[in-house]
């Protein structure tokens, strides 16, 4: 339960009014992730929260708050809140419900999946991932105590890029070293959109200022490209064939450290002689690049004296994913920019101790592994960090076909599944024949209408916890305001839900402060005590080792059989384990399902390559479309075109327009700018929520709406990585202007 609301004032009354009559509170925003909200000071006047203004002494945000955290307190008061529980009494998807109790909600689900599982066994529960949370490991932890195997992860963020690096060079995402480099390549990635408070932004124009050159490779123009020495604007889903084509100028040039691949690369040899394969004008029809600019890259990052890449959640939305960021991962070790000055880098953290963590991964066995409905990596790559997954699409998939055995219930906290993963129209289809869907939410989601129970719960704003905590700080959250209505925190759900359910023991019986000073303990330290330091504890980061091969190249697996990523304690250039396994041991080039090259008969019907990003300037994803202050910046849902494509289409600025593929349509408005390729077209993911104040629509999440995950072919053998299940994120599509549209 939260703590008195006024005994947190108390003791943080040393903290300076604002002088308008404002209690001013240390928390953290909770409008972006996946990482740790920046520190904020929240005002309150009258029990209301009314603003809240950066924490300089946060080591995260240094005081720095981004649009979304201003529209805090809009997002709290939107009339799309949820206020209390609720049951489903009408037809899947008609909206019919009626108002319960937190107990019988918890009593109702409970009940149900205690049954289910009699009836089924444990692992026909799915729970659906969001962004990575701070009550992400509290999902692990219930299924672990329940027995399912089966957290459905995106497949298309974070764990694509972590497997793929940790299974070459032994480091999960290895970090560009901004304050060293003499050359950084941004490859696939929005720096200035995504975690704009949080350092990135001061990171790339502090280099730029201290004489770092930039490339930025990306379809189109974003705010660090404006900085850049160079722009490579390479067609959606083509990175493999790019960093395969470099690797073969690099090896045929002799531009590789020989040393350290002599010392500490496992199958230099046989990639020279594969590599041969991918030159530089076979990339060019594919990327769209021309071979010499292809040539120019290649150059520029394996003579600079010290080179970065900064490798993006780009790479993660295509059929070629693993290959794309193991070829990249190759180039970084074979270059000699491999945990070396002003390359990209393993720091070895703070001196903060770890506190406990919570998902009960020691109870994962070979048994466990073996009930995964739909592997997100291959189950003997399970579990991969964070624990066992499923892949968020193919469970809807499994809930299908029943193969190889049906979910039966699904638990949706904080994300939406018809747009956050591909194939709306599918979704919703295994949605109507899901036994049971349950939604656990702050707001109004896209697809609560098919939800069996509607779990509210509050936002962080009215909730003392969790703590949170980056490498080198930790600091406790403080509750703002009252909760606005009949819920209490998602941590507290499943809290009480595995009580309910006889997991007690697992759940500290249901206490909140215990179930915190549990994980504290390692840090010698009670949350209360915790909280005495109101901006909380920055711990010092250890001096930076570089070089540190035998330690990275030893790093244990976190699967099964505990073998190490690289078993010749050397880069995985040749990966063996992936031999053994029956997949490609050298990275190979995989076509998305439509392009310009690999279904050319399209293209006289969908002549323009689209795609998608998922971080804008004010939006995260699938939500916050309906707080006013965000939607007045990015009201509507657009198509970036270029101006010679849409003059040959009769399009101009703020034209609404049809964008067609093989597998659906969407309704967007023109964005006209010669900042994007001529043959390509690109949106932004997420869009289906209105905005009440504003008077602004909301949108279908199936054809005809602004939903572009309508657009992909979800076919299995093609659009889905063989071994990570990245999601492809690359069509073919035409545009045409709309006469008349009601918008």
């Amino acid at each position: 339960m939260n703590r008195d609301l006024n005994s947190v004032k108390e003791e943080i009354t040393d903290v300076p009014s604002s002088g308008k009559g404002e209690e001013v509170i240390p928390t953290f925003c909770a409008m972006c992730g996946p990482s740790t909200g920046c520190g904020i000071w929240a005002h309150v006047k009258d029990g209301r929260l009314v603003r809240v203004e950066g924490m300089k002494e946060s080591p995260l945000n240094r005081g720095r708050n981004c649009p979304k955290a201003h529209a805090s307190a809009q997002w709290v008061y939107s009339p799309q809140r949820l206020k209390f529980p609720m049951k489903r009494i009408g037809e899947k998807g008609e909206g019919k419900f009626e108002k319960i109790g937190w107990d019988e909600a918890i009593d109702i689900i409970a009940t149900k999946l205690m049954d289910q599982k009699d009836q089924y066994g444990p692992e026909s529960l799915a729970m659906l991932s969001p962004a990575r949370r701070s009550y992400s490991a509290y999902l692990f932890r219930f299924l672990a105590a329940h027995g399912s195997p089966n957290y459905a992860h995106s497949g298309i963020c974070s764990m694509q890029n972590g497997f793929s690096f940790s299974y070459t060079i032994g480091m999960n995402t290895p970090k560009a070293d901004y304050a060293n480099s003499d050359l950084i390549l941004i490859w696939g990635k929005q720096p200035i959109y995504s975690g704009s408070s949080k350092g990135g932004t001061r990171s790339i124009i502090a280099a730029r200022e201290r004489g770092a050159k930039i490339v930025a490779i990306k379809p189109t123009m974003e705010p660090d490209v404006a900085i850049a020495d160079l722009w490579v604007p390479i067609r959606p889903g083509t990175d493999a064939a790019l960093a395969l084509s470099m690797l073969n100028v690099v090896i045929n040039e002799n531009l590789y450290d020989a040393a350290f691949v002599a010392e500490w690369c496992h199958g230099f040899e046989e990639l020279k002689s594969h590599i041969q394969k991918y030159p530089p004008e076979w990339a060019a029809p594919i990327t769209g690049l021309p071979s010499g600019q292809i040539k120019e890259v290649a150059r520029m990052y394996a003579t600079a004296k010290s080179a970065a890449i900064d490798a993006g959640n780009g790479f993660e939305h295509a059929p070629a994913a693993c290959d794309a960021i193991r070829a990249v991962a190759i180039l970084i070790a074979i270059t000699g920019n491999l945990d070396r000055k002003g390359g990209n880098i393993s720091p070895l953290g703070s001196t903060m101790p770890k506190p406990k963590a919570l998902s009960l991964g020691e109870r994962y066995t070979q048994e466990w592994v073996d009930k995964l409905v739909a592997p997100e990596f291959p189950k003997p790559f399970q579990p991969f960090k964070e624990g066992t997954t499923s892949a968020y699409y193919r469970i809807f998939d499994s809930i299908l076909t029943e193969e190889p055995s049906p979910i039966r219930a699904v638990i949706a906290p904080g994300t939406q599944p018809t747009v956050s993963t591909r194939s709306p129209k599918r979704v919703v289809e295994a949605l109507k024949k899901l036994d049971f869907f349950v939604v656990v939410d702050v707001m109004q989601t896209a697809e609560m209408n098919y939800a069996d129970v509607v779990v509210p719960v509050a936002t962080p704003y009215e909730t003392d916890h969790p703590f949170e905590l980056t490498e080198n700080w930790i600091m406790a959250r403080n509750q703002v305001i009252d909760p606005l209505g009949d819920y209490k925190s998602i941590y507290e759900f499943f809290l009480d839900l595995g009580v309910k359910m006889g997991y007690g023991a697992d759940f500290w019986n249901g206490n909140m402060t215990d179930c915190m000073n549990d994980q504290l303990e390692p840090l010698g330290m009670t949350i209360d005590e915790l909280r005495t330091h109101r901006t909380g504890i920055e711990y010092p980061m250890k001096p930076m080792v570089y070089e540190k091969y035998e330690k990275i190249f030893s790093t244990q697996s976190m699967r099964i059989s505990k073998g190490p990523y690289l078993p010749q304690g050397k880069v995985a250039i040749y990966n063996t384990t992936f031999e053994e396994h029956g997949f490609n041991p050298l990275p190979e080039w995989r076509e998305p399902p439509e392009s310009p090259t690999a279904t050319p008969e399209l293209l006289e019907k969908y002549p323009l390559t689209f795609s998608d990003f998922h971080t804008s300037k004010v939006y995260n994803a699938s939500w916050l479309r309906n707080v006013p202050l965000l939607r007045e910046i990015l009201p509507y849902p657009t198509l970036q075109i270029h101006p010679d494509t849409a003059e040959a289409r009769g399009i101009k600025e703020g034209d609404w327009v049809i964008v067609e593929s093989p597998h659906g349509f969407i309704k967007l408005k023109a964005e006209v700018i010669p900042g994007i390729r001529p043959d390509t077209v690109m949106a932004l993911h997420g869009w289906w929520q209105g905005c009440n104040e504003l008077g602004l629509p909301g949108y279908p999440v199936r054809d005809g709406g602004a939903n572009t995950n309508n657009m992909y072919s979800v076919e299995p053998e093609k659009a889905f990585d063989p071994i990570i299940t990245a999601m492809t994120s690359q069509t073919l599509v035409q545009v045409r202007k709309v006469l008349t549209v009601d918008a």
